[in-house]
């Protein structure tokens, strides 16, 4: 079909609307992300990287990163994310759109922090 001469533009609705749209979808992607970080096999693996790491920052988005974004793929793709680190931020900013909601503030901040290092300062 045509308009003025030019092809119809298909609109894609994904990218109309929020991959989070209401709190109870954004509740239930941010319950679904801290599961997956605390199954078993999961929870082993970043415990790994992070005691490898040992509070060099360089080593922890090299490795930490990546399997916090891999860990995640199964909530990214159900919820319209990419699955890549990109996809991994922009679905921690969508859920800061919800922090009035004490439950996703909680979850929110949880999950910030399995991306962002635990910095202790070297004793003197």
């Amino acid at each position: 079909e045509q308009v003025r001469g030019r092809p119809k533009r298909q609109v894609n609705l994904a990218s109309v609307m929020p991959p989070l749209p209401t709190l109870e979808v954004a509740r239930e992607a941010a319950r679904e992300a801290r599961a997956a970080f605390e199954e078993p096999a999961n929870k082993l693996k970043m415990e790994q990287i992070q005691l490898q790491c040992q509070g060099d920052i360089s080593k922890f988005f090299q490795l930490c990163i990546p399997t916090a974004s891999e860990i995640l793929n199964g909530v990214l793709s159900k919820y319209g994310f990419q699955l890549t680190q990109n996809g991994c931020v922009d679905f921690t900013q969508e859920l800061s759109k919800f922090v009035a909601d004490p439950e996703i503030c909680e979850l929110e901040k949880e999950l910030k922090q399995r991306f962002m290092p635990t910095i202790y300062p070297n004793p003197a």
